[in-house]
């Protein structure tokens, strides 16, 4: 009659133990591979290798142990081949999940990019646009001054409104380039029969 080998139960767990260490770092790989994950479960994996070579050491005189061994061994040297020629890609640039991601950051960050460089020209158009309206002002509250000064001198009042002249100012621009097709206008302070008036003269 054979002798029947005893089964050492706590190297059985530890098969047990080592193929679940399989399972879970697959699906650690591919959470990693698919984007799910952003670190490589590089120190799960030196793990696993350094429990596989203690269950090599350790391996008792039992065929069904070792046979589970070798098939635990064999199935982990697949997914380390998969794993490794995954890793490859990614570090030659040529993965395809990765690449996809790569090309998704690339079209987010020219976006990005887009995005800035029109408030950035929004803001600068505003900032010329309130330049430009406050160079305005000050031109006009000039000639404001300048006709109220003739206006005193001539003695008329000068009980004027700066908002209205000024608006009626704009309203001359308007109408003399509308005109004329001129590029600017000034104006001028001329004294005609003893009154101050604003005289606008078109620049070509």
């Amino acid at each position: 009659m054979a002798k029947r080998i005893r089964v050492d139960r706590g190297y059985e767990g530890r098969l047990d133990e080592f193929e679940q260490t399989i399972f879970l770092l697959k699906i650690n790989y591919d959470k990693y591979f698919n984007g799910f994950e952003k670190i490589e479960p590089s120190a799960e994996r030196d793990r696993a290798r350094r429990e596989l070579m203690e269950l090599e050491q350790d391996c008792p005189n039992n065929t069904a142990q070792r046979h589970k061994l070798i098939s635990l061994k064999s199935r982990y040297s697949s997914y380390e081949l998969y794993w490794q020629r995954n890793l490859v890609q990614i570090e030659r640039g040529t993965h395809p999940k990765f690449k996809f991601r790569a090309a998704v950051k690339d079209r987010e960050r020219e976006a990005l990019e887009a995005a800035s460089r029109r408030n950035q020209a929004e803001q600068q158009a505003e900032q010329h646009a309130q330049d430009r309206a406050r160079k305005e002002d000050r031109a006009y509250q000039a000639v404001f001054d300048k006709y109220l000064e003739a206006r005193k001198q001539c003695g008329q009042g000068t009980d004027l409104s700066f908002d209205a002249v000024r608006q009626a100012l704009k309203g001359q621009v308007e109408s003399i380039k509308a005109k004329t097709g001129c590029r600017s206008v000034k104006f001028r302070i001329a004294v005609e029969a003893g009154k101050a008036k604003v005289k606008a003269v078109p620049v070509t």
